[in-house]
Parts: structure tokens; sequence; C-alpha cells
């Protein structure tokens, strides 16, 4: 990709900011009308890591994106920074911007603010839950559940990579080569991606792995694959470990299994049509 360009959202009248907890507000990108679809950034990212997808959904749903707190352009907080008290602000988000039954779409550590969300106000106060990538429960003993990895692979990220502003852009940097994406990135668009989560102090960083890692959201993905319609993007990796996992504890759940962490960055327009026919399918013809 040798004339990569960084991506650019502009950021017209509808866009802004709102306060979810005294002192905290979060930056937003609201776009388009209909039905609302809420895309809710990854681990220490930004909204603008959705920038391919805004412009295709906006022509038909209304489209929120935004920087959770700590993250971006949203104010930072020394407490808070845990994925229940990011389901706490989510639906803060959700009752400020007046939505009502939102398509929840969460990538990696995202989808545990979706779940924390349903935790919180239940998963009939939702239209679809989409779940880009995150098994429910990060760590167990169990080998049939699917988890995030091995204990000791979680702890060393966490113990030597975490501790400094230059080990997290170093994690970051080796998830975007050899698990985010496929291909080979361009320097720029490499440089990019990690400038997308290290802006997220290290310490934050830190913080919002260990609240990932530890969370236990099987009963709320359950409860929301029996409630409403449910879609999980698996990446290829995963797909021997996860499929299983998914039929077995969420046999309603739809599925597909392409590219790597961040498919919707590499395969956007596969990402996005699926997304698009399981509204069409699934969600509007419950409705």
């Amino acid at each position: 990709m040798p004339n990569w360009k960084p991506p650019h959202l502009s950021a017209p009248s509808q866009d802004g900011r709102v306060t979810v907890a005294k002192g905290v507000e979060l930056s937003y990108i609201d776009r388009g009308e209909g039905a609302a679809i809420i895309l809710i950034p990854g681990w220490t990212f930004t909204k603008e890591i959705f920038e391919k997808q805004i412009p295709y959904l906006e022509r038909s749903y209304r489209v929120i994106t935004y920087d959770p707190r700590s993250q971006g352009a949203s104010s930072i907080t020394i407490g808070g920074n845990d994925y229940t008290t990011h389901g706490e602000d989510l639906a803060a988000l959700i009752d400020g911007l007046q939505i009502v039954n939102p398509i929840l779409v969460g990538w990696g550590a995202g989808a545990h603010t979706a779940w924390s969300y349903i935790k919180l106000r239940g998963a009939d106060t939702i239209a679809a839950n989409v779940t880009v990538d995150m098994p429910p429960k990060c760590l167990s003993f169990d080998p049939d559940v699917w988890v995030e990895g091995p204990l000791d692979e979680i702890a060393a990220i966490h113990t030597f990579f975490l501790r400094d502003a230059k080990g997290h852009a170093d994690y970051v940097r080796s998830q975007a080569e050899n698990v985010m994406v496929q291909r080979t990135l361009d320097p720029e668009e490499l440089a990019w991606i990690v400038k997308q989560s290290t802006g997220t102090r290290h310490l934050i960083a830190a913080q919002l792995f260990a609240s990932c890692m530890f969370q236990d959201h099987t009963s709320e993905a359950i409860n929301a694959a029996r409630t409403v319609p449910t879609l999980y993007y698996v990446a290829q990796h995963w797909s021997a470990k996860a499929i299983p996992f998914i039929r077995r504890l969420l046999p309603e759940t739809r599925y597909v299994v392409f590219g790597g962490h961040m498919m919707f960055w590499e395969h956007p327009e596969a990402f996005n049509q699926v997304l698009e026919e399981f509204i069409t399918l699934h969600v509007h013809a419950t409705a």
C-alpha cells in the first residue's frame, strides 16, 4: 500500500461531547439517521479505528462511535478505568444522545463494555448484540473454554510490556503485525494503528488490560443470545477453539470467520456487508 494516507473523520455539527459522569465527558461521532448502531472501540483505541465502517453504514443507519473514558479525546480519569464503569458510561451516553434500542457492536474489550451494559440495563434494551473477536471469559483453567490466551502469556504482557510507554507501543506494534492484520502493513499505516492505542497512558492501559482479562461475562453473553439477535465475528487464528465454544454455549448466535483481530479494518467491505445483512435479515425481521 505505497500511497497509504492516514484516515480522517471530519467533525460535522452533530459530533461532540456528552457528559456521562461528574467531570467525565466522552467524545463521540454521530452520523446518519435510522436504527442506531453503536460501534464500541477495543482496549485503549479511539473512535477513528471505525473510519471504514461509518461512511458505509451511515447511508442507512444512525451510526454512533465514541472514545471511552481515558481514551482518545475523552476525559482522562484516575478511577473508572474498568469495563464495569465503561458499561455505565455507555448507558449514560445512550441516555444523553436519546438512543433507543441500539445495535451494539463491541470490538475486542469493547465487547465487555457491551456485556457490562447488558448486565446493567438488560438485553431487552438493545435490538442486537454483535461481538467482534472476544470471548466472554478471558481466562480459565477449563480446556474447553475459549479464552484470550494462557495465563503465563497474559501475565507477561501485563508485567513486562505494560510497565512503561515503550513497552505499550512495542506490544501494540507486535499485535498489529501478527494478530490484528494478516497482510504486511505499510510503515505509516502501522504507526497510525499504534498511535490509536498509545494515546492512552500506559498506566491506564495496564488497568484496562487487567480489567478485561479478569472479566467473566458468560451469563450476559448467554442472556443476550437468548433474548436478541446476536452475531460473532471470529478471527481465523481463533476459529478452531472459538467455533465449537460458540456452538456449545451460544447456539442461537450466528457467526462468521475471516481475517485477523482487526478484520473490520483489513476487510471492511466483507465486514460491512455481513453486518448489514445480519441487521436486514435478523434484526429488522424480528422488530
